[in-house]
């Protein structure tokens, strides 16, 4: 029984020294992904794509606004003196603006974000197979996200590098 108890320490003794020994060779780095990818020409060139889009957006639901505002002033100053025919009419045009508008909002909140959706995928997908190349050319046993980490030294931040390998795409 007792030769079975150090059997078991021996080889538990063996297995961890090996471990340790495996894990000291083991070549390891992090990535800060949302600096990486924020500084990147492509994520800024879809940034600017981002901003036009919601600019134009912006412009055509205020325009939209602006005939609503425009018709709502219009059948108040003539509500007095119009036929109850005319009123009804312009107030069901009006009511038509308005949800011709609230669906413009809500096509243009869609529109933003599944522009916007569009382009994290493509720069998530393009981040993640940046870092397996690099690790695999430069060696890496393993590569982790900056904030998975509790500490790690400057040394083994390769953000920068793979910002570069991100552009050259």
């Amino acid at each position: 029984m007792l030769k079975k108890i150090m059997i078991i320490f021996a080889l538990a003794a063996m297995l961890t020294s090996m471990a340790v020994t495996t894990v000291e060779a083991a070549k390891i780095a992090y990535v800060d992904l949302k600096s990486s990818v924020e500084n990147t020409k492509a994520h800024q060139a879809g940034q600017q794509r981002l901003a036009a889009l919601k600019s134009k957006k912006l412009e055509e639901i205020q325009a939209l606004k602006l005939e609503m505002d425009r018709a709502e002033k219009e059948m108040l100053a003539n509500s007095m003196a119009a036929a109850p025919q005319d009123l009804l009419d312009k107030q069901m045009a009006l009511k038509d603006l308005r949800k011709k508008y609230m669906r413009k909002q809500q096509d243009a909140q869609e529109e933003i974000a599944d522009v916007k959706h569009i382009i994290d995928l493509k720069e998530s997908s393009e981040f993640y197979q940046v870092v397996r190349d690099y690790g695999k050319k430069n060696g890496y046993d393993l590569i982790l996200p900056k904030s998975n980490a509790i500490y790690a030294g400057p040394a083994l931040d390769v953000t920068d590098d793979i910002t570069k390998q991100l552009d050259q795409r």
